[in-house]
């Protein structure tokens, strides 16, 4: 109906066109646990990974045929939506997948908006890790933990099993990088410490040797 509320995107292709496309990314989004594809793109395949996920955790035969018509390698992603992705989301009432904002992907052709899809609690949890970057900035700082960082903190690691221990894990990882880094830093720049009496001296002999 003209000036009705659009259900869905159609993403400019045909019916079965369209389904493919969404099998494909949410199949990768699965495979990898986080994929990088336009925004619109990702705000489809994330409504049928949360639908995908939603029928792992119910667990029965009727589901997992359905998840079977679905997915593109059955095969090989049923026993991982059904048991690695099952149990990780098993007391999480909703909210599996997240999409967030990048740059556009093709910069010199189209600059069309791009985003990242990823499976939350996964490995490759963004948030997670910005959260844990976030915390060693500011532990190392006069003002300490905001509240609002400590909100992210309770966020990222409600659901998450051993959220806690995962994070501080990761905050000294970031703390021992960014350590070797800023040692690697002043190694670099260490300014030559011998007299500037007998630095100039042998400077004026080297221009002597040359004439």
């Amino acid at each position: 109906m003209a000036g009705g509320a659009l259900k869905y995107r159609h993403l400019n292709r045909s019916s079965s066109h369209r389904q493919a496309l969404l099998r494909n990314l949410v199949t990768s989004l699965f495979t990898h646990e986080s994929i990088q594809t336009t925004w619109p793109k990702a705000k489809e395949a994330q409504r049928l990974a949360e639908k995908l996920i939603t029928l792992g955790k119910k667990n029965t035969s009727a589901t997992r045929r359905r998840a079977q018509q679905i997915l593109y390698h059955p095969l090989t992603h049923l026993n991982t939506l059904f048991t690695t992705i099952r149990t990780r989301y098993l007391h999480r009432p909703g909210g599996y997948t997240r999409v967030l904002r990048i740059e556009p992907l093709n910069k010199h052709r189209d600059q069309a908006p791009s985003a990242i899809l990823e499976l939350v609690d996964s490995p490759k949890d963004m948030r997670f890790h910005m959260t844990a970057k976030t915390l060693v900035r500011e532990r190392a700082s006069e003002e300490g933990v905001r509240e609002l960082t400590a909100k992210n903190v309770q966020k990222v690691t409600r659901y998450r099993e051993g959220g806690m221990e995962d994070l501080e894990k990761e905050v000294r990882r970031m703390e021992k990088v960014a350590g070797d880094e800023e040692a690697k830093e002043k190694a670099k720049w260490k300014v030559d410490e011998r007299p500037r009496e007998g630095w100039k001296m042998e400077r004026i002999g080297r221009l002597r040797q040359k004439t």
